[in-house]
């Protein structure tokens, strides 16, 4: 029995509730079916900048300390987990075992993301960044099922 893709597996067949999936993958398809990708992109953007709202970072004085915020407030509605890493030129986020993957399907990952994008975008904002800087995901086909990879860096202008 090959034990990693097994969790693998398990993780994902329960990491949308039965009652819910369903009806999740039946709005995917309707709204992938009703609007282009970059207004569906744009209406989960906002989406998550209303959960980033509900559900507000204090000021925080490290990466650490703001890395820590942010798994506290996913461990507490069941999303996964966050991790930050500083580079160069941005911050590398990687958000791992999100619901969102399960709940609508891989085919809806290219829009799906804007969720993260806006709550942390949002969040990032609560801590003054520069107005320069933009939390953008990784090109689609860099996902990989329940991790979503993300960057905070400077947009060109």
């Amino acid at each position: 029995m090959e034990t990693g893709a097994t969790f693998i597996d398990y993780y994902e067949k329960k990491s949308c509730s039965a009652q819910w999936l369903e009806f999740n993958r039946g709005m995917a398809a309707e709204l992938s079916a009703g609007l282009p990708p970059e207004d569906l992109r744009q209406l989960f953007f906002r989406i998550g900048q209303r959960l980033a709202h509900a559900l507000p970072i204090p000021p925080c004085r490290t990466l650490g300390e703001l890395q820590e915020q942010f798994n506290a407030r996913w461990d507490g509605i069941d999303w996964g987990f966050t991790e930050l890493n500083e580079e160069a030129d941005g911050v590398a986020i990687t958000h791992a075992c999100s619901p969102v993957a399960a709940a609508f399907g891989p085919e809806s990952t290219d829009w799906s993301v804007g969720f993260f994008e806006g709550a942390y975008q949002t969040w990032f904002e609560a801590q003054h960044m520069p107005s320069s800087l933009r939390v953008q995901a990784l090109l689609p086909e860099v996902q990989a099922g329940p991790r979503i990879d993300l960057r905070l860096s400077k947009v060109d202008a």
